[in-house]
């Protein structure tokens, strides 16, 4: 898990306090039909062409401009939570990145590794945490958010990665920028990780700044998000270490700082869990990183079962989003998962009075 682990790419988008080496040609051509044909949709909308379907209760989108790991799913839980308290009955909506099911459907809220095959593993992990709470998987978010509300009660529905979803009407758009990448080389895909241009910003009503602990230059990244979306509320957050559970039981387990640990992910920012074990004081073997939403197969999971038990360690870790992937853990090394949460810090305020007048609206 080390910066050698890197690919190539990944280089290329996130130079390293530098401008970096350029994009090779051929990513530099995809990126400008990417980015005219974002365009052209975008434009769409935004002159009528294209209709928003709307929902029956208020929508909040929470969306990112980057590819890979953001933080996305924490905020999520979090506005579950928030709109709670309000006295709202939260939804999810979600495409369902990973899963085979087409939907509209609700997950199950088993937490083994089928939900995870059939709905995606963001999905499968929010059902198994809030069995109360309907998410709802389906390539057409309208039927999905239709779904939550007629069969599931509820009164505001959360669109997951939905800021490029503008097929479905939207209260808000809450977008999420990790803060210690901030938005790369500022290219499109495939030369850079954003999926729109930056400007693109500018239909966010409100933008998180997250992990902004381990942000470079945050000031700096303030006046970019300022200068992008004047008119957006921003806020200021990062994740936070909520203690270890065993991986299959959920039963809270813990590892004392110096712990050998033998860590494995596949996430889109594998960077931000070995920091997390290297703030823990835990004593980090090599470990492995997989690319975002790997399927775990049972070959992978005894390789990763022997190099934790040839290394000593205690304990494999993982993260929870990796836990609802694996079929089955039963070597002699014991598996964790790290619990993590989204903790505001500032500026978020506005964000509370903006969920409060929806949950009104709503009639929660």
């Amino acid at each position: 898990m080390s910066g050698g682990d890197a690919t190539r790419l990944e280089r290329i988008w996130y130079p390293d306090g530098g401008p970096g080496s350029a994009p090779p040609a051929v990513l530099r051509a995809a990126a400008a039909f990417h980015a005219l044909a974002a365009r052209a949709r975008c434009a769409a909308y935004d002159r009528g062409l294209l209709a928003a379907r709307t929902l029956p209760v208020p929508c909040i989108s929470v969306g990112n401009l980057s590819v890979g790991g953001t933080g996305k799913t924490p905020l999520v839980a979090w506005l579950i939570e928030e709109l709670a308290s309000f006295g709202a009955r939260p939804a999810v909506v979600s495409r369902g990145y990973g899963g085979s099911a087409r939907g509209p459907e609700r997950v199950a809220t088993s937490g083994d590794c089928e939900a995870a095959l059939r709905f995606g593993d963001e999905p499968a992990l929010l059902a198994a945490r809030y069995p109360e709470v309907p998410i709802v998987v389906g390539r057409d978010r309208h039927a999905a958010g239709l779904l939550a509300a007629a069969r599931g009660g509820a009164t505001v529905v959360i669109a997951d990665d939905a800021f490029q979803h503008r097929r479905l009407a939207r209260d808000v758009d809450v977008v999420v920028v990790d803060a210690s990448r901030g938005l790369g080389n500022g290219r499109q895909l495939p030369a850079g990780p954003l999926r729109e241009s930056p400007a693109a910003l500018a239909r966010a009503g409100f933008i998180v700044l997250n992990r902004v602990g381990a942000a470079r230059d945050l000031a700096g990244l303030r006046r970019t998000i300022a200068r992008l979306a004047p008119r957006a509320a921003l806020a200021e957050a990062d994740l936070v270490f909520a203690g270890w559970r065993e991986a299959r039981t959920g039963a809270p387990v813990e590892l004392p700082a110096g712990a050998v640990v033998y860590p494995f992910c596949g996430i889109g920012n594998p960077g931000s869990f070995r920091r997390t074990l290297e703030t823990l004081g835990l004593d980090v073997l090599g470990g492995e990183v997989f690319r975002d939403h790997h399927t775990y197969v049972g070959r992978e999971i005894e390789h990763l079962q022997r190099a934790a038990a040839a290394g000593g360690a205690r304990a494999a870790v993982t993260t929870a989003k990796d836990a609802v992937r694996l079929p089955g853990w039963a070597g002699a090394v014991p598996l964790y998962r790290a619990e993590v949460k989204l903790a505001m810090i500032r500026g978020h305020e506005t964000l509370w009075e903006t969920l409060k007048s929806i949950v009104a609206r709503g009639g929660g």
